[in-house]
C-alpha cells in the first residue's frame, strides 16, 4: 500500500507502491475530504431490507481459520518484492490454489517489471564501540555493491569496495538547513530522520547529501510521531547514493554517540537491480464465468508483493481473494449462487513497485498491466473489490474503507446489513496509494478499497508487520462485507451506481473552484452549464431504474421478465459507458511530491493560482509585504518541500517528477502541470530580487502556464460530462 499526506493535499509517496503511507490516514483524509473534494464522509446506511437466504449461504460457509492459513502460507515466502524468485513462488502457490477450485479458467499474466533484491545489509559501529545496528538497505535503493541495471558498482572503500567505512555524521532532517548546521559531510555516512511532512519523500534527503559529498545515508522515522520505536521502514525510493534504513531506538542510540564525539561506521550489503526490459513479473488471475452478464465484470483483488513479510501488508489480501473465490465457487458447483456475472479473482503483482525505470510513477505496476490488457473487463466492471491490509486489530478506532462516489449508497447499504456502522467508517474517492486507483481512475470504473487501521500507521512497511498482528476478528469483518457486496453486485438488475454522487461531488469542487478564479467565470459557466446537463440526465437514469425495478418486480410471467432484464441491460452498459467517461475526465492527480493528492481537474492548477494570487496581492499596492508573499509562496505544491532546499536539489527533484515518462501517472491527462517559483522564493528571502520584479515573474507564470491550463482543463470537464450526459 500507499502513502497519503498529514492531509490530502500533503501527501507523500504511497505503497500499499513507491513511497510509503502516512498519517492517522482515517482522521485527517477525512476532514480534509469536505474542503478537497467538496464532499464529506459517507455516513454507513442500513438495514436494507436483511440478508437473503443466498446471501446467509455464502456469508456462512467463510472460514476465517482457513483463510489465515492461506495467509501465513504465503508469508513464508519471504520479502516478496516485484520480478524476484520469492514472488513469483508466491504466485505461483496461487495459482495452483485457484486451479485446484471449480472456476472456469485460472491464467497467469506476465508483464515487464523492474525488479531489485539485497543480501548482507549490515551497519557496524566500528568506534567509539563495536556494535551492530540492525539495518536494511533501503527499499528500490543502491547497496555498497552489486549490479545495477547490467553495470558492476561497488562504492565502499575497503574490501574490493565491498564496505564503506565513514564518520558517522546527523543531520537532523536533512533540510538544507540542516545540512549547513551539520558541517562539512563531504566522505562521510550521514544519519537523517525523515519525515515526510518536512521533506516530501527521503529522496530529497539523499540528492541533498549526494551534493554535499556524503557517500551514503543511514535513515529512520516515518513522518511526525507516527512511527514505532522499533520499526525499520522500507518503501521504494531512488536514491543516487546508498541508503539504509535503522529504527528510531537505534537512531537514538548513535545519535547519543555522535553527540560525545566522533563515530565511524560501516556499512555492508548487495543490491542488485534489472530493467523492465530483464524482469518479468506475473499477475494470477481466476475466472469464475457469468451465466446470465458474463460480459459484466466484478473484480476482487489485492497484491501480493510486500516489504519484509508483509502479514498485512498484503499477504492479508490475497489471502481474503482466495478464501472469496472458494466460498464463491463453491456456493456455484452446489447450486447456492447462481454467478450471473463474470467474477475475477485477481492477485497482482508489482503493486508496491515495478514501474519503468525512471518514472515517478513506478507503483502500481501490476494492476495498471492488468487494466491496459483487459479493456473488454474494463468495458463491462461493475465494480472493483480491492482490498490492503485487511486483517490487522482495529484497536479503539474505527477500520476505514474508500470507494468511488457512485457506489457510496451500495457500501453503505452493505454495513448497515452487517452491523458495522459502528465499527467502519468510509470516505470518496478511492486514492492513488492501492491497486483500487487503477481499475477507477485508469479503467473509469467504481472501486471500493478496505481498509485502514490509525494503529497500524506505526508498523506499516516496516520488519514488524508479521504473523503475530494478525487478527482474526479483523479478517472475517471485511470477508463478510466483500462477500456480501459480491453477491449483491452479481445479482442486481440494475448496477447499484448512483452517478448523482459524483456529480455532486463535481459541483462542489467546481463551485470552489470557481470562487477561487472569479476572473475565468465564462469558462466555468460553461463548465457548470454541462455538468447540469449531466445531473439531468442521471437524473433520469436513475428514475428509469426504479422504474425496471418495479417492473420486475411486478412482473408476473418469464417474459415479462426478459423484457424487463433487457432493458436492464442496455441501462447497465450506459451507466459503465457513462461512468468511464465521467470518472477518467474529471479526476486529477498530483500535489506535494506527485500523486497523492486526489482532486477534481483543475484543483491543483486553482491551488497554485490562489498561492501566486496571494502572493502578488502581498507584494502590490505598496505593500510590500515580503514576509507574507513568502509565506504564500511555499504553498505552492512543488514550493511546499522545496524551499527547504537549494537549486540543484529542488531541480533535480521537479526533473523527476516531471518526465517523459510517466507510465500510468500520465493516463488520461490526470497529473496536474507544476509550476516553478523556487528561483521567485530564493530571491525574495535573499533580497536579489524586488517585489516589482517578483511581481512581474509570477504574473508571466500566471499568464503563460496557469490561465492556459485552467482553461483547458475546463473545456476538457465541458466535454466529457456533455460526453457523459449523452451516453445516458
Amino acid at each position: 500500500m500507499r502513502a497519503s499526506g498529514s492531509g490530502m493535499r500533503r501527501a507523500s509517496r504511497p505503497g500499499c507502491s513507491r513511497r510509503g503511507r502516512h498519517i492517522s490516514r482515517a482522521a485527517v483524509l477525512i476532514a480534509a475530504a469536505a474542503i478537497v473534494l467538496g464532499g464529506a464522509p459517507v455516513a454507513a446506511r442500513g438495514p436494507s431490507g436483511g440478508l437473503t437466504p443466498t446471501e446467509q449461504a455464502v456469508l456462512g460457509s467463510l472460514d476465517v481459520g482457513g483463510a489465515i492459513e492461506q495467509l501465513a502460507a504465503i508469508t513464508r515466502f519471504g520479502e516478496r518484492v516485484v520480478g524476484t524468485e520469492a514472488e513469483h513462488n508466491a504466485q505461483q502457490y496461487v495459482r495452483d490454489t485457484l486451479a485446484a477450485l471449480p472456476l472456469d479458467e485460472v491464467v497467469v499474466e506476465t508483464f515487464p517489471t523492474t525488479s531489485w533484491t539485497h543480501s548482507g545489509d549490515r551497519l557496524r559501529v566500528v568506534s567509539p564501540v563495536d556494535e551492530e545496528i540492525p539495518t536494511s538497505i533501503y527499499g528500490s535503493d543502491h547497496g555498497i555493491w552489486g549490479r545495477w541495471f547490467g553495470a558492476r558498482y561497488a562504492l565502499g572503500n575497503d574490501d574490493g569496495g565491498r564496505i564503506l567505512r565513514a564518520r558517522l555524521v546527523d543531520v537532523g532532517l536533512g533540510t538544507a538547513a540542516s545540512f549547513d548546521a551539520a558541517g562539512s559531510v563531504d566522505g562521510a555516512i550521514v544519519l537523517a530522520r525523515r519525515d515526510d511532512d518536512v521533506q516530501g519523500w527521503s529522496t530529497v534527503i539523499a540528492e541533498e547529501a549526494s551534493r554535499r559529498g556524503a557517500l551514503a545515508v543511514v535513515n529512520y522515522g516515518y513522518y511526525g510521531d507516527i512511527e514505532n520505536p522499533e520499526g525499520i521502514k522500507q518503501d521504494a525510493n531512488g536514491a543516487p547514493i546508498p541508503e539504509f534504513a535503522i529504527s528510531p531506538n537505534a537512531a537514538a542510540h548513535l545519535r547519543d554517540l555522535v553527540a560525545a564525539g566522533p563515530v565511524t561506521v560501516e556499512l555492508q550489503g548487495r543490491a542488485d537491480a534489472v530493467t523492465e526490459e530483464v524482469g518479468r513479473a506475473v499477475n494470477v488471475i481466476g475466472y469464475l464465468r457469468g451465466t446470465t452478464r458474463p460480459d459484466e465484470y466484478i473484480v476482487i483483488s489485492g497484491h501480493v508483493d510486500c516489504w519484509w513479510t508483509g502479514a498485512n501488508d498484503n499477504a492479508s489480501s490475497v489471502a481474503a481473494v482466495l478464501e472469496l473465490a472458494r466460498v464463491l465457487s463453491e456456493a456455484r458447483r452446489t447450486g447456492s449462487f447462481s454467478s450471473e456475472r463474470t467474477i475475477v479473482f485477481a492477485s497482482f503483482a508489482g503493486e508496491e513497485f515495478g514501474g519503468p525505470s525512471g518514472t515517478w510513477y513506478n507503483w502500481l505496476n501490476g494492476s495498471y498491466a492488468f487494466v491496459k490488457a483487459h479493456p473488454e473487463i474494463m468495458a463491462g466492471l461493475v465494480i472493483d473489490l480491492n482490498s490492503d491490509i485487511i486483517a490487522f486489530a482495529r484497536g479503539p478506532g474505527k477500520y476505514w474503507m474508500e470507494s468511488t462516489w457512485e457506489v457510496d449508497g451500495f457500501l453503505g447499504d452493505a454495513l448497515g446489513d452487517l452491523g458495522l456502522n459502528g465499527q467502519v467508517g468510509t470516505y470518496s474517492p478511492v486514492y492513488s496509494w492501492t491497486d483500487a486507483w487503477s481499475l477507477a481512475a485508469k479503467g473509469g470504473g467504481s472501486a471500493v478499497d478496505g481498509t485502514w487501521v490509525a494503529a497500524y500507521d506505526a508498523i506499516y512497511h516496516t520488519q514488524l508487520d508479521d504473523l503475530s498482528r494478525v487478527d482474526p476478528d479483523a479478517f472475517g469483518t471485511i470477508l463478510r462485507l466483500y462477500a456480501l457486496m459480491a453477491v449483491r453486485a452479481d445479482g442486481a438488475l440494475v448496477l447499484p451506481l448512483d452517478l448523482a454522487a459524483t456529480v455532486a461531488w463535481a459541483d462542489g469542487a467546481l463551485s470552489s473552484e470557481r470562487a477561487a478564479v472569479p476572473y475565468l467565470s465564462g469558462a466555468f459557466e460553461r463548465a457548470a452549464a454541462a455538468l447540469g446537463e449531466l445531473r439531468a440526465a442521471v437524473a433520469a437514469a436513475n428514475a428509469r431504474a426504479g422504474e425496471l425495478r418495479a417492473a420486475y418486480d411486478a412482473a408476473r410471467t418469464d417474459a415479462e421478465r426478459a423484457a424487463v432484464r433487457a432493458e436492464a441491460d442496455a441501462l447497465n452498459e450506459a451507466l459503465i459507458d457513462a461512468r468511464r467517461t465521467l470518472t477518467t475526465w474529471s479526476l486529477g492527480e498530483g500535489g506535494t511530491m506527485g500523486s497523492w493528492d486526489v482532486f477534481m481537474r483543475p484543483d491543483q492548477h486553482v491551488h497554485d493560482m490562489a498561492a501566486i494570487d496571494a502572493a502578488v496581492a502581498a507584494l502590490s499596492n505598496g505593500k510590500g509585504n515580503v514576509r507574507a508573499a513568502l509565506g504564500s509562496l511555499k504553498q505552492v505544491y512543488s514550493m511546499e518541500w522545496g524551499h527547504l532546499y537549494g537549486p540543484a536539489t529542488y531541480r533535480a527533484l521537479m526533473d523527476q517528477m516531471i518526465n517523459d515518462d510517466m507510465n500510468w501517472g500520465g493516463e488520461f491527462d490526470q497529473q496536474q502541470a507544476y509550476v516553478d517559483v523556487h528561483a521567485i522564493h530564493r530571491g525574495l528571502a535573499d533580497g536579489s530580487l524586488s517585489p516589482r520584479a517578483a511581481v512581474s515573474a509570477l504574473d508571466a507564470i500566471r499568464r503563460s502556464q496557469l490561465l492556459p491550463w485552467l482553461e483547458e482543463d475546463l473545456q476538457t470537464l465541458e466535454r466529457a460530462w456533455l460526453e457523459a450526459a449523452a451516453k445516458l
